[in-house]
């Protein structure tokens, strides 16, 4: 072992660190997406044929593997576009409590909790998402732009049954109503309640894709569900509900004070869902 690192010398290993440490911070980023999922079968396929070609004479396979290693980049920039974007999105992520006071503000959540209250009440469906760490621009460009301040009756009117909009989600953007009609990406897990509609799939998958906290307030049986990281919490009150909210922000912001060399994908299911004990959350479904 001396011999070899004598031979390998101080700048041949600090490199080798270097690229480790980039490696291991990519596998925590996209650690249980979908990209993850590419990445590990693209490596099996190719790990596979790579020892084909060794083992056996098998030109033409040797000669795809040739070409596949010269066209690498390429392929993981065609392949991954939508996850490199996120990630790089991570790598420069924006605190969203600048100052803290303009996302976690008490008007913020209270006219979110009444909103969705009385949403609830009226039985009209509703989807709203609040950003965090991870931005969701791409979801507000194909959605209707309003950047209004947040308010109980805009979410009313937004998700009302006749408005053009009411299918879609609406955004929230450092404190302010970002787009409306938005349009989500649905989980693609099938291990989930088969009772869960549209909008419930919609809120696990972007919840899955990013770090937002997504509530949803369901027509037909006027309840208030809040999802974080795929994790559903139903039957909420609103008190339990703004509770939730608050205590979900002030963790992020905690987090992101108290540890900054921590990757987002770090903080598991578990972490981010401790908060539900401590305001009551009823009902957690996968």
């Amino acid at each position: 072992m001396a011999d070899l690192l004598e031979k390998l010398g101080t700048w041949a290993l600090i490199d080798i660190a270097i690229i480790a440490v980039i490696i291991y911070r990519l596998l925590l980023l996209i650690r249980g997406t979908r990209a993850m999922q590419m990445v590990l079968g693209i490596l099996v396929m190719v790990g596979f044929a790579f020892l084909l070609s060794q083992i056996y004479p098998l030109t033409t396979v040797k000669w795809l593997m040739d070409k596949f290693y010269s066209s690498i980049i390429i392929i993981i920039v065609i392949l991954f576009q939508e996850d490199i974007r996120r990630v790089l999105s991570r790598m420069g992520k924006k605190t969203v409590f600048q100052g803290s006071d303009h996302v976690s503000s008490k008007h913020m959540l209270d006219e979110i909790t009444r909103a969705a209250t009385a949403l609830a009440q009226k039985k009209f469906g509703a989807l709203i998402v609040l950003e965090r760490n991870i931005i969701l621009s791409r979801y507000v460009d194909i959605g209707v732009l309003i950047d209004a301040r947040i308010s109980k009756e805009l979410l009313v009117s937004v998700f009302f049954p006749s408005s053009p909009i009411h299918d879609g989600a609406v955004i929230i953007q450092q404190g302010r109503i970002a787009a409306a009609g938005c349009f989500l990406p649905l989980t693609r897990d099938e291990d989930i309640d088969p009772n869960l509609g549209t909008r419930h799939r919609a809120a696990i998958g972007i919840s899955q894709e990013t770090d937002a906290i997504v509530v949803v307030v369901s027509e037909e049986n006027q309840s208030i569900s809040l999802v974080v990281d795929g994790v559903v919490s139903r039957d909420l009150s609103p008190k339990e509900l703004r509770k939730a909210l608050r205590n979900l922000l002030s963790y992020e912001s905690q987090a992101l004070k108290s540890s900054q060399a921590k990757s987002p994908g770090q903080w598991n299911v578990m972490e981010r869902m401790k908060i539900f004990r401590s305001s009551g959350g009823r009902r957690r479904d996968k």
